[in-house]
């Protein structure tokens, strides 16, 4: 039975919510059919009536009330073929709307980058979905896609088993949204620390009967790095979910994967923040590892952090003409030493919120190019057609998608 929508977008009044929707009205299809869902009505008619008509030839946007009951989220994964969720924090709002997706048969996204709920998310779910032919893909955002498509890419350039990446990320400061604070807050409250280790193992996240992994014993293993090719590198907060998400591709690849496509055996991820010198990457570090260990030991803490922190669903507003970029280097050789390091830069000329917006919803729309069958690649997600995936799994097509969408991407030798 066909559908009334091919997207959902849950939680559509959030800060990010209201960027994809800015986004998907401006720059979806013609013939996308999707509405907006959330809790409020009354924000949900504001969101819609704020749109400009003329920068869209969409018809007007449906709008569905809906809370966070099981019965309210059935109904939405019933209406759509795919739910693009940015209702956070997720170790507490998503499992829901993922279990009512895959009940469905429902595709699903998000944003998330909370890498505790994802790897729970995954060791849970992940047949269930490859059973009801449900492609669930979270984390198609700022945290972790770009490290996955530009691993994919460097892997075809070698078309060798790979050695250690080494990846970093620099972004201009916009400042933090209610949501990104929540959500760590949140994680905090709802995992124990041996989960919260747990998940931070490079393993975590990987499918049964992926094979060996014996990584290549130059990897790194400082937290603080002089890289000759990358510069200095400091701690990256999103690096957890990087690795959990990299590696879930990497077990996808070994799993089900051609040869050629393989990462192979001693294949490892290390993630890092671009430092603009060595004193202040190991101050960064520093400032960073106490922060976090006061938090995750004092209480009182987290509740003057809420307090501080912007409410949920409001962040950062930029002023007109403020130029911000997101960039994204990452380098990796053959594991057997042979062919020259390649390198791979990623980089996009807006706002790291913006560029959230942007890969989410364009993850959604090449995903909905899958279930119409115009995938000309035989991309994982193609060839699975169900599970708890990644963003990687929609292949080359994503990327073409991204670059259009204002992505800027080389992969080139550098020895």
């Amino acid at each position: 039975m066909k559908r009334p929508y091919d997207i959902i977008v849950y939680g559509a009044t959030g800060y990010v919510g209201s960027l994809v929707v800015q986004y998907l009205w401006t720059h979806g299809p013609t013939t996308l059919r999707w509405a907006v869902a959330g809790r409020n009505e009354q924000k949900l008619t504001v969101l819609v009536d704020s749109l400009d008509q003329t920068q869209s030839h969409s018809k007007l946007l449906n709008i569905l009330v809906a809370t966070n009951s099981d019965e309210d989220l059935k109904y939405i994964a019933s209406q759509t073929r795919l739910v693009l969720n940015t209702v956070g924090p997720y170790c507490k709002y998503g499992t829901p709307v993922v279990t009512a997706c895959i009940e469905k048969s429902t595709a699903y996204v998000d944003c998330t980058g909370e890498p505790v709920w994802t790897q729970q998310l995954a060791a849970q779910w992940h047949e269930k979905a490859m059973a009801n032919k449900a492609i669930i893909i979270p984390h198609c955002a700022v945290a972790a896609t770009p490290p996955d498509l530009v691993t994919l890419l460097l892997s075809r350039r070698i078309r060798r088993p790979l050695g250690p990446m080494i990846s970093t990320i620099q972004h201009s400061w916009t400042g933090h949204s209610g949501g990104v604070i929540e959500s760590i807050l949140a994680g905090l409250e709802t995992y124990s620390l041996r989960q919260i280790l747990a998940a931070s193992s490079p393993l975590a996240s990987c499918i049964p009967d992926a094979g060996p992994h014996r990584p290549h014993p130059t990897a790194p293993k400082l937290p603080v790095q002089r890289n000759c090719f990358l510069g200095d590198l400091t701690f990256n907060p999103s690096a957890v979910a990087e690795q959990l998400v990299v590696m879930r591709t990497w077990s996808l690849f070994q799993r089900y994967g051609d040869r050629t496509e393989q990462y192979g055996d001693q294949f490892s991820y290390h993630g890092y923040t671009a430092a603009p010198g060595w004193l202040h990457a190991w101050s960064s570090f520093l400032v960073m590892s106490v922060v976090l260990v006061c938090t995750v030991l004092f209480r009182p803490l987290r509740s003057l952090m809420r307090w501080l922190a912007p409410q949920p669903g409001t962040g950062p507003q930029l002023k007109p003409g403020e130029k911000h970029f997101v960039e994204w280097k990452a380098t990796v050789a053959a594991a057997d030493g042979g062919g020259p390091r390649v390198l791979g830069v990623m980089r996009m000329e807006t706002d790291v919120y913006s560029v959230c917006a942007i890969l989410v919803s364009e993850a959604a729309l090449a995903l909905l190019q899958v279930l119409d069958g115009k995938d000309d690649e035989d991309s994982m997600v193609k060839k699975l057609r169900g599970g708890v995936l990644t963003p990687a799994s929609l292949g080359n097509q994503y990327v073409q998608r991204l670059e259009m969408a204002g992505l800027q991407w080389k992969v080139m030798n550098i020895e």
